[in-house]
This record gives C-alpha cells, sequence and structure tokens, in this order.
C-alpha cells in the first residue's frame, strides 16, 4: 500500500470550505485516478478507477466527521483508494487542507509493480487541483443535492 500526504492552505472560510467539498461527486475534478464518482445511497457512492487501460468501479463509503471537520472514505471491501480530507480554520478566510490518500493495488501483479515503480506523489498535483476548484467554484450558498455527504 501506498500512503502520500499533501496540506495546501486556501483563501476560504473553513465553513465555505466544507461546504463545496460536501459535493463528493465533484472530488474526480481533483483525485487523480479517479475517472468519477456517482452518489448510490446514504454515505454510498461508487468511485470509477482509471488508471491506465484498466478501469475498476469500486464501491466506497465517504463520512464527514463534523467534530474534527474531516473526511473520510474507503473501499466497502477489497482494494481501492482510502483516505482523508481534514481542514483547519487558520482564521475567518484561510482554511488549511490537508489530504492523505491510500492506494491498495487490487492484485500481486499490481502491487509488485508498485514497489518497483518510482515512487511520484500525485497527492501534492491533487492539491494543486483542490485548491483551483475550490477558488472556480462557489463555495457557499449552493442548493445540497442528494449525493452530498451528511453531517455526522
Amino acid at each position: 500500500m501506498r500512503q502520500q500526504q499533501a496540506t495546501t492552505v486556501v483563501p476560504l472560510p473553513l465553513a465555505a470550505v466544507e461546504t463545496r467539498l460536501r459535493d463528493v461527486e465533484s472530488w474526480s475534478q481533483f483525485l487523480l485516478g479517479i475517472e468519477s464518482i456517482k452518489f448510490t445511497s446514504f454515505e454510498r457512492y461508487l468511485f470509477t478507477l482509471a488508471d491506465g487501460r484498466d478501469h475498476r468501479e469500486i464501491k466506497t463509503v465517504v463520512k464527514l466527521r463534523y467534530k474534527d471537520h474531516c473526511f473520510a472514505w474507503h473501499p466497502v471491501s477489497g482494494s481501492g483508494v482510502r483516505g482523508t480530507l481534514k481542514l483547519a480554520p487558520l482564521d475567518d478566510r484561510h482554511t488549511e487542507v490537508t489530504l492523505t490518500v491510500a492506494s491498495m493495488p487490487p492484485d500481486l501483479r499490481a502491487g509488485v509493480a508498485e514497489m518497483m515503480m518510482p515512487s511520484s506523489s500525485t497527492a501534492q498535483c491533487d492539491v494543486r487541483l483542490l485548491e483551483k476548484h475550490l477558488l472556480e467554484s462557489p463555495a457557499a450558498g449552493a442548493d445540497p443535492k442528494a449525493g452530498t455527504v451528511t453531517r455526522t
């Protein structure tokens, strides 16, 4: 399993960032390797992972831990991508976002290939895309839709 982490600061208040990230289906715009995300039921999503020619659909649970402002996701079973998006207010206008992603290879061949390939950090690219996503999109005032994460 390969784990990566990256942190950024966005010039938006915590509430605005949290509101925007509740639209889980938009996460494919900033998480590399995830082609699409589709809401299926309460806290359940179908992540489509695209790695070259390989496309896999992974049933995934996504939860917002409201107390510590953290979105956490993991596959329902088997291999896939798990991670967290932790939010921390720095002041009234800035929020620190820490992305941690761990990928689990689907089989032994993929696991061996992952160990042999040079390590590159996609998490750093992900947080840059996340910054762009948050700043280009309306962060507050959006109507909640069926595919948004609820507070727990």
